[in-house]
């Protein structure tokens, strides 16, 4: 049923006080003497060897390693796995999460029961990894940056994600593409040319064709410019690039 080499473990976001407050876990935890530490070497120890006996590369959440794919803390968190030795396919929710900045689902939330003025929800409207991540951030991330070349070897990839808490088939379309394909051409093409200088221009007219084209074929992908701009490739530029000051 799964002919590709890899296989997910899982164990991402271990919560200690659901463990704490589950008597059974806690009762096991007596029994053994043991901790929480240990609870997750036991899954692993039993996940692992089931994996591997089908021929599988095991594939599991940073937390196995780091301990609080890599998906937190950006570049620095797939600096910290490549160069302890291991692979990484990342997906990091600074950049690749595409169900940010839409809120919370939580319906009782105190953090919006703030002054016009506070900064708190302003930030991140209310999402744990607000802001949005628009399809210029997901194309100008670097996945391995600040690594040395044998680090770089060690990076297998990399993933976008769309958690459902705040999506469902009505807005899936909309909220992969075309992000998803700025971050599949990063991938297969780089997102700078022979210069080191980012593509963003030529990204920015292969998208928008792209987006109609699959406008065209039933996929409801949302627009990343003006009609307008497309019939007049090049006119929706700037005239001098953006410098940061």
């Amino acid at each position: 049923m799964f002919p590709e080499p890899f296989f997910h473990g899982g164990a991402d976001e271990v919560t200690p006080g659901c463990w704490k407050a589950d008597p059974s876990i806690q009762s096991f935890l007596s029994q053994q003497n043991g901790t929480l530490s240990q609870i997750l070497e036991t899954f692993i120890n039993k996940t692992l060897p089931i994996i591997t006996s089908h021929n599988k590369t095991a594939v599991y959440w940073e937390d196995v390693i780091l301990a609080p794919d890599t998906w937190n803390n950006g570049p620095n968190n797939t600096k910290l796995l490549t160069a302890a030795g291991y692979r990484v396919i990342v997906s990091s929710w600074e950049f690749y999460y595409l169900d940010c900045g839409h809120g919370d689902f939580l319906g009782n939330d105190s953090q919006y029961d703030r002054p016009p003025t506070s900064s708190d929800v302003d930030s991140n409207g209310g999402s744990w990894c607000g802001p949005y991540k628009t399809w210029q951030k997901v194309y100008n991330y670097d996945i391995t940056h600040g690594l040395s070349e044998v680090e770089k070897g060690r990076v297998l990839g990399a993933e976008v994600a769309l958690w459902s808490e705040q999506a469902d088939g009505a807005v899936l379309d909309a909220r992969v593409w075309p992000r998803a394909a700025a971050m599949a051409e990063a991938m297969w093409s780089g997102n700078r040319d022979e210069k080191g200088v980012k593509r963003y221009a030529e990204a920015t007219d292969r998208l928008n064709e792209w987006r109609y084209r699959m406008v065209g074929r039933g996929i409801m992908a949302e627009p990343i410019q003006p009609l307008w701009c497309l019939r007049n490739p090049g006119m929706c530029n700037t005239v001098k690039p953006f410098v940061a000051q």
